[in-house]
């Protein structure tokens, strides 16, 4: 069996550790960059035919390798970060008109990606979301600025670990970066700050139907985001039944297989602040001391209907 993952990092801990799992199980796994790809679709005797190419070598080198055509793979994990979000999905799309498992699919991971319509998916779900707006670029900063209270959130639309992430504490100061966001046509979206979060929040891992791990994550001194890219620290916590549920349909509603749920604690309950389709896997697998990476690859082994 032959699996392939979709990442430009292999050496991340996460890609190390899926890999590990895999071969524990008997199962190869090839790690290749997304855009490194090319896809063809062609119509040979009247029936449409898909290949897959791979060029390696240095992309700046004339002599570098011709595409050579991938084999045929029997299931597929999307680990892409944000810069390869596009040929990333493209790709993952291509696995699925192969009718390839995938763990998450091109549909699920593209709208998770993007914050802002994620949140519009869980609110239409009845899913509580921070106060959060989105507006045209004909729209006045000050009539954006007018709909939160200090401090507030900016969040550009796509980003991960906690990068494109800033906090204003007076109008003036959030003013001046949404002109810089603006004159660099990065669009963002505003979110009122839950102060009583205290730089805390959760993140839930959910596979399938239920949460497999949950850790509190703590910013450092002086920084409001938890993330651990940031220098936060997590603990381990468990879940009551309500909000389990709270993170299992939060993923279910952007369609994903596995997700990590970031949530947070404030004075009208829990809230969903975001749904990652790529989560990582170190903080929360030393935070828990759960085998994640076991776990996703007995998943797409059971979503396949194959022995083991």
């Amino acid at each position: 069996m032959r699996f392939l993952m979709l990442c430009r990092e292999p050496r991340l801990y996460s890609c190390q550790r899926l890999q590990q799992a895999c071969e524990q199980r008997g199962i190869s796994l090839d790690i290749l960059d997304p855009n490194r790809m090319l896809i063809r679709l062609a119509v040979e005797q009247g029936k449409s035919i898909f290949r897959l190419y791979y060029q390696a070598g240095e992309p700046y080198d004339k002599n570098r390798p011709l595409p050579e055509l991938l084999p045929k793979y029997d299931a597929v994990l999307p680990r892409f970060g944000t810069a390869s979000t596009e040929m990333g999905c493209r790709v993952l799309r291509y696995f699925e008109a192969q009718r390839i498992k995938v763990l998450n699919n091109a549909t699920a991971f593209r709208l998770a990606r993007d914050k802002w319509q994620s949140l519009q998916v869980l609110a239409e779900a009845q899913i509580t979301v921070p106060a959060t707006s989105f507006a045209g670029e004909l729209c006045s900063f000050n009539g954006h600025l007018s709909q939160h209270h200090l401090p507030m959130v900016m969040k550009t639309l796509s980003g991960s670990q906690g990068v494109g992430v800033m906090l204003a504490e007076s109008y003036p100061t959030a003013q001046s970066v949404l002109e810089t966001l603006h004159q660099a046509n990065i669009n963002y979206l505003l979110q009122d700050f839950v102060t009583e979060s205290k730089g805390q929040d959760i993140r839930a891992f959910v596979i399938g139907d239920r949460v497999i791990a949950a850790m509190q994550r703590s910013g450092n001194e002086g920084e409001f985001r938890a993330n651990l890219h940031r220098g936060g620290n997590a603990k381990w916590i468990y879940l009551n039944e309500a909000e389990q549920k709270l993170a299992v349909d939060a993923a279910k509603a952007i369609g994903l297989d596995v997700a990590g749920v970031d949530l947070i604690r404030s004075y009208n309950g829990l809230a969903v602040l975001e749904v990652n389709a790529s989560p990582g896997l170190e903080g929360i697998e030393n935070a828990s001391g759960v085998d994640i990476a076991g776990l996703m690859i007995e998943y797409l082994l059971n979503k396949q209907n194959v022995p083991h």
